[in-house]
């Protein structure tokens, strides 16, 4: 049995019966395939059955569409061996995630420098 991290809290998905995830959001040993039961584990810790129901593919990525099952203790998902020789990543931000959001940070910070700069020679007698 597969454990998957998805990044959400238990409280985002105990609000829905579906969750629709790209793979690069996902912590997964491999490609999930339609019909596979897996147990996913949420930010929280806790842990859920779950079901693919089916797939979706983009130019650049695969959506898995995924039915969201019942809570379960962490000991049956031991039980049901989600955690043989799992790996303790969870690769839910890569370092290119963090250089994009660096870098549009810098931007805004400077789009917003050159309004105020802008402004201020604006508000200036002549």
């Amino acid at each position: 049995m597969d454990l998957v991290d998805v990044p959400a809290s238990t409280q985002q998905l105990d609000q829905h019966e579906h969750l629709d995830v790209p793979h690069r959001l996902i912590g997964a040993r491999r490609p999930l395939e339609p019909g596979q039961v897996v147990v996913l584990r949420d930010l929280d810790g806790h842990h859920r059955w779950a079901a693919v129901d089916g797939l979706r593919f983009t130019d650049t990525e695969t959506i898995y569409e995924i039915q969201l099952g019942h809570p379960m203790p962490v000991e049956r998902a031991v039980e049901v061996g989600a955690y043989d020789d799992r790996p303790r990543t969870r690769p839910f931000l890569r370092g290119s995630d963090v250089a994009r959001m660096l870098e549009g940070l810098r931007e805004q910070q400077e789009r917003a420098r050159a309004d105020v700069l802008r402004r201020r020679a604006h508000l200036r007698p002549a």
